[in-house]
């Protein structure tokens, strides 16, 4: 079967991509209420554009602070999509031979690492607190048995779901099945 590169970049003959995953959108919650209320600033901004366009108008100061704040905003704006942008970027994927992690984002970084099943001794799964237990996110912890390395893939969406299906693909590598 020739899948090389059929789902995603790195993929080999023979691999089946099983799921993939990415971080809780959680992640993204302080940068959304900042967000909102960066809008809320603008909209009451423009609610009294009259009185801000004759204080610009009024002298060298107005206009000093009128280019410092559209300069702030325009970097905050940039900031805030490329973060939304990067989040999307990242993923983690499971195949029925690896585990692959690719960061990417949008300008300099293109990581992948990969861990075989076969070489992962142990996995445990976390999700300690409130907020992990009513949105389902959690922590998986690999253990790998060539060294004492251990891998942590943290926020990660429906945690009892992944940690069931990296546990049936290690499971099924070990005995010679294909899941």
């Amino acid at each position: 079967m020739q899948n090389r590169d059929r789902y995603f970049k790195g993929q080999e003959d023979n691999e089946t991509l099983v799921c993939f995953t990415r971080q809780h959108w959680i992640v993204l919650l302080p940068d959304l209420i900042f967000f909102m209320i960066f809008i809320a600033f603008v909209t009451v901004s423009i609610v009294n554009l009259p009185e801000i366009k004759a204080w610009v108008a009024s002298g060298i100061e107005g206009k000093t602070v009128f280019l410092i704040t559209f300069i702030i905003a325009t970097l905050y704006f940039h900031r805030f999509f490329i973060k939304i942008l990067n989040y999307f970027l990242c993923v983690e994927i499971i195949t029925d031979k690896r585990l692959i992690e690719h960061h990417k984002t949008v300008f300099f970084k293109d990581l992948m690492d990969a861990i075989d099943l076969s070489q992962i001794q142990n996995i445990e799964m976390n999700m300690d607190g409130f907020l992990p237990n009513i949105f389902k996110y959690g922590k998986i912890t690999i253990f790998l048995n060539s060294s004492s390395a251990v891998r942590t893939f943290t926020y990660v969406t429906n945690v009892q779901f992944h940690f069931r299906c990296i546990n049936r693909q290690k499971t099924a590598l070990q005995s010679g099945d294909i899941v």
